[in-house]
């Protein structure tokens, strides 16, 4: 079908009293829903908003913004989901950028025209149900607004297709079965979020939404009441289940189908616990951009533990590797990984208003990443990290992230980040910076590297330090760690 309402318009007609959103206290019905998307459409045409209108929707996290949000797609207005959180000043900031004269959101902001989403949907409890053509797959969906790894922001255009496309990868990926019912705490306004909702959407099944961990209680309230088989969490979502409840998931072990861990790296450490909670349970995850969402899949809880592995190549993914030059390469290898491209139906249609940016990231059909990667010979696609990130040794190419997740194997370091020095004969000199604790020894620590790396790997030089620079998220500052390197080698 072309579009994700195409769906819930079929799903209300073929199993109309299947539960399709619910919160803890509230739930709608595909035809529920379906009349309350084309109502408060509708009510949105009286307001004044038209085809075409770019319109910026701030998530609420409920159901009325999954109604809002789906109503404007269906009078085919361009959506543009913004944070809860999102400060008036931002709010101006990203409607200049997207061309958006229209806020909906409960909260107003002085210099747009706002709609309260509360009156929206109070009216649209009387109203006529607005009889309109759903677009197409080719029109419009959405407008993501990202923040990519220079900080600069950016507007992500998606095609229906796309949402549709990305939608099969997960359900294919994750072997989603008929009746799935997925708790969804994840910001619906960002692209982990929203897409899962979508892929539930044309599964057929039932979400179950909730506004992040804080509450904990209502994550296992909505687990009973609507006997939820799936969960959709980020990794800090998970470490925050283990802290505020401890072991409690593994009660509910033989009634989770599976649980998808998207937008961050799994600690090693939280990965093992879930094996051990939940050894029936497929784990999976996901490698994938705001603009080609769901790219490779990988279940975790049966496809052993090669470094660096992010899965397979999902069913509407089409991956191609290039040199830096951007000559197309077959798949790589472990000697000269490849930069990794993205191809098929799951792509961005560009960033809004960017042609330069749009022309340097998709290049004939498909989005370039900065990953470096190969497909080894099971297919499985290997990542060996950034290109801004690895270390070019003599012409071998090293990845600082397979190095650290190695050597914190180790037990006597607390921490470590694996960087480069400037060298006058190989340009670079792969050096190592440690944390140790109490028991520590270098030539134990060399010798343990020296067992599980290859001769080129290993660091020439072990630099000791008191502290390795990262965010707040716990990813290493790169640029930060080279130069705490430099000034203590």
């Amino acid at each position: 079908m072309d579009t994700i309402l195409h769906y819930i318009q079929k799903y209300a007609q073929t199993q109309p009293d299947t539960m399709a959103v619910c919160e803890l206290r509230k739930s709608v019905t595909y035809k529920e829903y379906w009349s309350s998307i084309r109502k408060t459409a509708g009510v949105l045409m009286g307001m004044g908003i038209r085809k075409g209108d770019h319109v910026m929707l701030r998530c609420t996290q409920n159901i009325d913004y999954l109604t809002v949000f789906s109503a404007l797609q269906y009078m085919q207005a361009l959506v543009i989901p913004v944070e809860k959180s999102t400060s008036v000043e931002r709010v101006l900031e990203i409607g200049g950028r997207v061309d958006s004269e229209c806020l909906i959101s409960d909260k107003e902001a002085d210099g747009i025209s706002s709609i309260k989403i509360k009156d929206i949907i109070a009216r649209a409890k009387d109203a006529d149900e607005a009889d309109l053509e759903l677009p197409g797959e080719n029109d419009r969906s959405m407008l993501l607004f990202t923040t990519g790894t220079t900080g600069s922001s950016k507007g992500v255009v998606m095609l229906h297709r796309g949402d549709v496309g990305i939608a099969g990868n997960v359900i294919e990926g994750t072997s989603m079965k008929k009746g799935n019912v997925e708790i969804i705490p994840m910001p619906l306004n960002h692209s982990f979020g929203i897409r899962r909702y979508q892929s539930d959407m044309v599964n057929g099944g039932t979400v179950c939404l909730m506004d992040g961990m804080v509450f904990i209680g209502t994550l296992w309230k909505l687990v009973e009441k609507y006997g939820a088989t799936s969960m959709a969490i980020s990794p800090a979502s998970l470490g925050m289940i283990f802290h505020l409840s401890d072991e409690r998931i593994a009660d509910y072990a033989d009634q989770l189908d599976y649980i998808q861990i998207g937008s961050a790296p799994l600690a090693e450490a939280d990965k093992e616990k879930l094996l051990r909670l939940l050894p029936d349970t497929r784990l999976y995850n996901f490698y994938g951009s705001s603009e080609a969402g769901c790219a490779c899949i990988l279940e975790f809880s049966g496809n052993g533990n090669k470094t660096g592995c992010i899965g397979r190549p999902t069913v509407n993914s089409i991956v191609r590797f290039t040199d830096d030059a951007g000559n197309v390469v077959e798949n790589g290898s472990p000697e000269a990984p490849a930069l990794l491209s993205w191809g098929g139906s799951i792509v961005m249609e560009g960033y809004y208003n960017d042609p330069d940016l749009t022309a340097e990231t998709l290049v004939g059909g498909y989005v370039r990443t900065k990953d470096l990667a190969y497909l080894d010979e099971d297919g499985d696609c290997i990542l060996v990290g950034r290109a801004d990130d690895v270390i070019n040794y003599g012409g071998s190419k090293i990845s600082p992230a397979e190095i650290e997740n190695l050597a914190l194997g180790y037990e006597y370091i607390d921490d470590v980040a694996f960087t480069s020095i400037s060298d006058p004969i190989t340009g670079e000199l792969p050096v190592i910076l440690v944390i140790q604790k109490d028991g520590y020894d270098e030539a134990e620590f060399e010798r343990f590297l020296t067992d599980r790396l290859e001769s080129y790997k290993l660091p020439r030089k072990y630099i000791y330090v008191d502290n390795i620079p990262k965010t707040f998220k716990g990813s290493v500052l790169r640029k930060e760690v080279r130069k705490l390197a430099e000034q203590n080698a």
